[in-house]
């Protein structure tokens, strides 16, 4: 999906937030519009959560059922300060559209406030998004089949900067998400 990413810095801005984190949303839509990840929630939404932890920030990584009209699905997504930031919201892994990203409760398409019920009580998460709920975040991190270095080569690719994996894997070792079920 093409999307104008410029209104993310609006949001953010009007939420109290300053141009480094409409950066780090912006360059992340980038990257997934780019390299065409759809139904990848769980590896965005941890990547993103690094990043933004690494920039200062204090996100909750969440998992659980979302809805969309009759639709529900198991979903990963970041909360910050209670809003929800989704950038992995457009496409699901059977390929239905749901919807364009959304930043701090803000449909970027739309620009109205989301409509979509995070934390929706649906039939409970299924068998991958609760093995994902249970495994160790950088045990998690470290099994992205498409990078040598895991999820962490992606957050590197995204920084524009080589980390030390061993100090980032101790530092996020008890990271949990926040279970919606």
């Amino acid at each position: 999906m093409n999307y104008n990413f410029d209104i993310i810095e609006k949001i953010v801005l009007e939420n109290g937030y300053d141009k480094s984190l409409s950066s780090i949303l912006i360059t992340f839509c980038k990257y997934i519009s780019n390299n065409q990840w759809s139904g990848a929630c769980h590896a965005i939404s941890s990547v993103l959560y690094v990043i933004l932890v690494e920039n200062g920030y204090k996100p909750e990584i969440c998992i659980g059922e979302v809805q969309k009209d009759n639709y529900i699905f198991d979903h990963s997504w970041i909360e910050l300060n209670g809003k929800i930031i989704d950038i992995a919201i457009g496409l699901t892994l059977d390929g239905t559209y749901i919807s364009a990203p959304i930043i701090l409760d803000i449909n970027i398409e739309s620009k109205e406030k989301n409509k979509i019920k995070y934390g929706a009580n649906g039939n409970g998460i299924e068998e991958e998004a609760l093995l994902v709920s249970q495994c160790p975040f950088s045990l998690y991190m470290d099994m992205f089949p498409y990078n040598d270095k895991g999820l962490w080569g992606i957050v590197e690719e995204l920084i524009n900067k080589e980390i030390d994996i061993q100090k980032m894997k101790i530092k996020y070792q008890n990271v949990k998400r926040k279970i919606y079920n």
